[in-house]
């Protein structure tokens, strides 16, 4: 952290808040679509999205809109009343969705989705065994956490997870690793945090064929992948290849919190009541903004605007530092030839924010994907000028 930077985290506020993740230094007092606005007075394009949150972009004017409109309305009741939004947000998404995904549980996160999948499989299939893809990253919940690679969080808990199958990602020969003690196996289709790692078609197709195999659920961890952010609404679907069970959440309200389990017919005619529960789930105000959300994609055209996104920076973000470029739409990877933290420092103090990944060498980008086209070229030139960080690291 240069000298520019530590001044200003000096002059950040100490609060009660417990420091859980280490924060940029800069403080942010407002944003608008891709730019986020600092308290010193800069700006910043915005290609970390709040963690891949702002699908559309910061305070976009349709789910403002409709967040006020329903919180004038009715703000909250729980589930133990039936609320018209709710049930029209439900259907909205399944059809969205698509891949045979007919029924939804509203719930309050990605990890609160990924624990309702994965607990659904083991209570319907009465196995006590799962198989998740290594390095995979799923939540901080304890069912997730049995998915998880990340031993700093899993080693002190160790006892309490349940056992897990360890697939290498995109290798065909550890998929007959899945027996009939599983009850499921759960996969990203792009590991994320694991730098971007894309799972090939070949692959989830021979996943789904050995669940169907040994009676297993498979499971698409969409936290990420998904409403829109590769182009396509979800990665369920895609090559013909259908999930049972996928999750959702991050995007799915563009900034509010909201979890989705959705679950193809089978699943879902053994649930019973009970089985699931949620007192904040599927709330009206959250529910609002998903179909806003929805809407907007659809109406501004956004699963094209993705594409053309991922394919710019494809095309002019491979320059300075960076030596290849991973991911698909608002979902990117920079393989980089010198450590991510240190080019993510040099880029925020050109104006941008990015993110990095439990790869030292990849850096992650996962902007709006209405971000100007314009953006993307802005951030190419700051690459190209960055040069100097990779003839450094070759030192």
């Amino acid at each position: 952290m240069d000298a520019v930077a530590a001044a200003r985290v000096r002059t950040m506020k100490q609060s009660a808040l417990i420091e859980t993740y280490e924060q940029f230094p800069l403080e942010i007092t407002h944003a608008s679509g891709s730019r986020l606005f600092a308290r010193d007075g800069r700006t910043y394009w915005d290609f970390y999205g709040g963690h891949a949150v702002a699908l559309l972009g910061h305070s976009h004017p349709a789910v403002a809109s409709a967040i006020a409109e329903q919180a004038s309305r009715l703000a909250f009741y729980s589930n133990a009343l039936p609320i018209e939004i709710r049930d029209r947000a439900a259907d909205r998404l399944c059809a969205f969705a698509g891949a045979g995904l007919e029924r939804v549980f509203f719930c309050n996160s990605g990890a609160e989705a990924n624990e309702n999948a994965l607990k659904l499989a083991l209570q319907q299939t009465g196995r006590r065994r799962i198989a998740a893809i290594e390095g995979g990253w799923h939540g901080r919940t304890l069912l997730c956490l049995s998915a998880t690679t990340d031993a700093k969080l899993t080693n002190p808990l160790d006892g309490l997870l349940i056992d897990s199958v360890r697939l290498r990602a995109n290798t065909l020969e550890d998929v007959s690793k899945i027996d009939a003690s599983c009850a499921a196996v759960i996969v990203e289709p792009i590991a994320s945090i694991a730098g971007i790692i894309e799972m090939q078609p070949a692959f989830l197709a021979a996943l789904r064929k050995r669940c169907d195999e040994v009676g297993a659920y498979l499971i698409y961890d969409e936290i990420q992948t998904g409403v829109g952010r590769l182009g396509r609404p979800y990665v369920a679907g895609a090559h013909g290849t259908h999930p049972d069970l996928a999750t959702s959440a991050k995007s799915l309200a563009n900034g509010l919190p909201i979890g989705a389990l959705l679950m193809n017919a089978k699943v879902a005619a053994k649930v019973k009541r009970g089985d699931l529960g949620s007192t904040f789930g599927g709330g009206p105000i959250v529910c609002a903004a998903l179909l806003a959300v929805l809407d907007t994609i659809e109406r501004e055209d956004l699963l094209m605007q993705a594409t053309r996104l991922g394919e710019a920076l494809h095309r002019l973000a491979g320059v300075g530092p960076v030596r290849g470029v991973r991911g698909r739409g608002g979902l990117i990877g920079l393989e980089l030839a010198c450590p991510a933290k240190t080019l993510q420092h040099a880029l925020l103090e050109s104006g941008f924010v990015t993110g990095t990944s439990a790869i030292p060498n990849v850096m992650r980008l996962m902007p709006p994907i209405n971000m100007p086209l314009a953006a993307v070229d802005e951030f190419a030139a700051a690459l190209q000028r960055l040069t100097g960080l990779a003839e450094g690291s070759a030192k």
